[in-house]
């Protein structure tokens, strides 16, 4: 009795198995039907835009996109500024530090000056100079040049006509540029 009931419920699992499988296959068919047929009447509900309509987007369209290109340009246009006064700020930085190593450098060539033997100031000064080489910086030339006044300050004239006109003939404190920026005029004495 048992194998029979058990035989039936498998039969009936098996036609209702089957009925679910049909019944499953049956819905996405279906599915898709509904779907279509909700778009043909989404379709028909909407009414095609007017020419209008389509103008009043078309310049909202327009408005947006030149907001955001001004919008761009105005970031970019800081973005530049921004990093130009960054790298002025740096090289203010730099001119600042070395404007305050000048003297010393004069002041170790004066005692070189005195003591020409000695070690240590000739090390002292070959390291300072190769530092100022590293960033940069370079010595005005003066003696023997044709004065400028851009590099050159002036405060002794000399009436020479064997030597020429505008020539330095001595260098009282030298002159230093950043990249081809003037840090200190060279103070000289110049033939006139």
């Amino acid at each position: 009795m048992k194998k029979q009931t058990d035989n039936q419920l498998n039969k009936e699992e098996t036609q209702n198995g089957g009925k679910q499988e049909n019944t499953e296959k049956d819905i996405p068919e279906s599915r898709q039907e509904n779907t279509e047929q909700e778009n043909d009447i989404k379709n028909q509900n909407e009414k095609p835009e007017s020419k209008s309509e389509k103008e009043g987007k078309n310049k909202q369209y327009d408005e947006l996109n030149d907001k955001f290109i001004r919008l761009y340009a105005e970031y970019d246009n800081y973005r530049k500024r921004t990093e130009k006064e960054k790298a002025e700020l740096f090289q203010a930085g730099l001119v600042s530090a070395i404007e305050m190593f000048i003297p010393l450098l004069d002041n170790l060539e004066r005692a070189l000056s005195f003591e020409p033997e000695n070690e240590g100031l000739i090390l002292l000064c070959k390291l300072v100079k190769d530092t100022f080489d590293k960033l940069g910086v370079s010595e005005i030339e003066s003696d023997g040049k044709t004065f400028d006044p851009e590099l050159h300050n002036a405060v002794m004239h000399e009436e020479d006509s064997e030597k020429g006109e505008n020539i330095i003939v001595q260098t009282f404190q030298k002159g230093y540029t950043l990249n081809g920026k003037v840090i200190r005029h060279a103070v000289v004495k110049v033939v006139n």
